[in-house]
């Protein structure tokens, strides 16, 4: 797991929407190491937006608390790394990279099952060069 996390917050504008980013900059070791070739990212759309599509604060302990179980999983035996956090348009997105994408998402699938407060989609690709966090930061 990447040392203590240190999450930085960016604002930018993408389609004239506004998109807000928590990126992990504790990740800085872990950006293009082999052994986290692959990014899986989770979808979560929100289920009580403001009118920019932005969670309530009763909504964002309830992610807040998702993120926790996420972290607590899929970071478990240095599996995968948490590097990102993305929220746009009543959509949370979350963005790890691992070793392992099939086992990753399996646990994925258990917590889906379990969690009852939002229903989660996740997918898997190969980003070896990490780019889609390059692309967050330009």
């Amino acid at each position: 797991m990447a040392r203590q996390e240190c999450w930085k917050l960016y604002e930018r504008q993408l389609d004239g929407r506004l998109l807000r980013i928590r990126l992990n900059e504790a990740i800085e070791d872990y950006i293009c190491h082999p052994r986290y070739s692959y990014q899986v990212s989770i979808s979560v759309p929100l289920n009580d937006t403001d009118k920019s599509g932005f969670p309530f604060p009763e909504e964002c302990k309830l992610l807040d608390e998702l993120e926790l179980l996420l972290k607590d999983r899929l970071q478990a035996q240095q599996l995968s790394v948490f590097a990102a956090v993305l929220t746009r348009a009543g959509v949370r997105l979350y963005l790890i990279y691992t070793c392992n994408p099939d086992i990753c998402l399996s646990m994925i699938d258990k917590i889906n099952t379990d969690w009852i407060y939002h229903s989660l989609s996740s997918g898997a690709r190969e980003d070896s060069k990490w780019e889609a966090i390059e692309e967050l930061l330009e």
